[in-house]
């Protein structure tokens, strides 16, 4: 689940925002030059699979794949290390990202892998990628700035196919559940890394308010918080919607793309 309504947020808006754009600048470059490269989906979808099991936030499992996506790109790891590389990032982004009495333990961790790993593997391993990332492992990722945008995911003009919205608490509820779909999505193909994170957000923001029914497809108080206009998003959104369950309906599909011409 992603948190609702954080204060901060709102109360010094602007500011938040140019951080988290300077600290997505500072994004290690993602080459795809991992040895491992075609093993990344199964692990993604353990890392998913994990960070569900142990009820972790979208942010800590977004912040899971950026570790390993960037220390898989960088290293050689032998086959029977990937998992325990994997829950080493989780344990890295729970850390930062968790409040103390979530963070999993080592024990929890190595459960998923058999208990094959030994808690002093599993610090080893733990420095290791600590040093590599100059123990610097917190960043901002397309959750964050997706939870940034939500804030103001329904505005006052908004309709629902024309017609006034009648429950705009249950439309911001549903808003939110569409666009965590997109972001799962967002996870599992590693063509949205050719993308900054804060246009990806955007983009999974559009494709939820498309699910969602609501007009404009892209309002101007959107586009002003983004800073991206809707066409600057459409590439995006072509790959989002299919790749969503969304195509197995294919008028309302249509529909979607036709909003977006």
């Amino acid at each position: 689940m992603m948190a609702h309504g954080s204060s901060w947020m709102t109360d010094y808006a602007e500011d938040v925002l140019s951080w988290m754009h300077y600290r997505e600048m500072q994004h290690l470059p993602y080459n795809g030059n991992s040895p491992q490269l075609s093993m990344r989906g199964t692990l993604i979808e353990f890392l998913c699979l994990v960070s569900e099991r142990l009820k972790l936030s979208v942010a800590t499992t977004h912040l899971s794949v950026y570790l390993l996506d960037r220390f898989m790109d960088a290293h050689h790891i032998s086959d029977n290390q990937l998992r325990l590389t994997a829950l080493t990032a989780i344990l890295l982004a729970a850390k930062f990202e968790e409040k103390d009495l979530n963070v999993p333990r080592i024990p929890e961790l190595n459960a998923f892998a058999s208990n094959r790993y030994s808690i002093a593997i599993f610090n080893s391993m733990e420095a290791f990628m600590l040093k590599f990332f100059n123990w610097n492992v917190g960043t901002v990722t397309v959750a964050h700035f997706a939870e940034f945008y939500l804030m103001q995911g329904v505005t006052a003009g908004d309709t629902l196919e024309g017609a006034r919205l009648t429950a705009p608490a249950l439309t911001r509820q549903t808003l939110w559940r569409t666009t965590a779909h997109f972001l799962d999505i967002s996870l599992q193909d590693k063509v949205f890394l050719e993308w900054p994170s804060s246009q990806v957000a955007a983009a999974c923001v559009a494709c939820g308010r498309l699910c969602c029914h609501l007009l404009p497809t892209w309002p101007v108080a959107l586009q002003a918080t983004t800073g991206y206009h809707l066409q600057s998003l459409s590439q995006l959104m072509d790959l989002f919607l299919s790749q969503s369950s969304w195509t197995r309906y294919p008028k309302l599909f249509k529909h979607s793309i036709h909003l977006l011409k």
